[in-house]
């Protein structure tokens, strides 16, 4: 019989280039629950968390993964607009959702970060902090087990950066819509509140926390998925990452959607893809 634990933590400019197949558009998925209806509230190191019961014990768990969200979307809205929690219950995952609010997972701040853009948490804070508190309080995210990071938009920015951070942690990773060359973007309002303007700062924007700059480091299986009709990430975003990483790493799978914009339609269409590609490494 299978066991369930009492509380486990749900935490909470384009063209194609040659050699990109094209899919077509996936459809959304109806979802019809109501995640508060299994969701409680908490809170670890400052940051809301939402906590979930029904899911298995370690014993019969396929994995555990780490869901980011983008800037200013609310945590939630991957568990709504989405089928993630019911693909994950079906396939046994643990899934932690943290509330990363504004933030676009740099390391650090700079003497030019604005005042607002310091509110919000780091990429460093949350491999270096808040996964350390999860480890030592509910034992998931341990390294050597079958964990995995997702995210959309920002929060795909931020799966690869936890990728490249936390090779012990992560067993792989996918990305949405994702960022990953901030120089590419270099007029960017939330890329000049955290690295200063580009002008003075070239050195900043073309190194530091720059993941196209990294992308040989980067050796676990990734799943990159972007829209040619997205109109907030630009679609080279993902192109260049994928030509660059697929030199030094043959386990990357894409999914370039043709006419996808930068929407909950293209997202949730993904996440069937992004299950079965964890679901297929062993």
């Amino acid at each position: 019989m299978i066991k369930y634990l009492p509380l486990i933590l749900l935490l909470a400019s384009c063209s194609s280039g040659p050699g990109y197949e094209f899919k077509d558009y996936p459809m959304a998925i109806p979802v019809s629950y109501s995640i508060m209806n299994a969701v409680s509230e908490d809170t670890i190191c400052g940051v809301a968390v939402s906590l979930v019961q029904e899911f298995y014990d370690s014993s019969n768990t396929a994995g555990t993964i780490l869901v980011l969200p983008g800037w200013n979307y609310e945590r939630h809205r991957w568990l709504d607009e989405t089928s993630l929690k019911e693909e994950a219950k079906r396939r046994h995952y643990r899934l932690i959702l943290p509330e990363m609010k504004r933030s676009i997972y740099a390391t650090h701040y700079y003497p030019e970060t604005s005042i607002e853009a310091r509110k919000e948490k780091t990429g460093q804070w949350l491999t270096d902090t808040f996964i350390p508190a999860v480890q030592k309080k509910y034992n998931v995210l341990v390294p050597s087990g079958r964990n995995f990071v997702m995210g959309l938009s920002t929060g795909g920015r931020g799966a690869v950066y936890c990728l490249w951070k936390l090779p012990e942690v992560f067993k792989a990773g996918a990305s949405l819509s994702g960022d990953f060359d901030q120089s590419r973007t270099p007029n960017d309002y939330l890329m000049t509140s955290v690295y200063g303007s580009y002008d003075k700062n070239k050195t900043r924007w073309t190194h530091d926390d720059n993941l196209l700059f990294v992308a040989d480091t980067i050796k676990q299986p990734i799943y990159l998925a972007h829209g040619d009709a997205d109109k907030v990430v630009p679609f080279n975003q993902s192109t260049s990452f994928y030509t660059r990483l697929k030199k030094t790493n043959g386990k990357v799978k894409i999914h370039f959607v043709n006419g996808a914009g930068h929407d909950f339609k293209f997202w949730s269409g993904e996440v069937m893809g992004i299950m079965d590609f964890f679901d297929g490494l062993k």
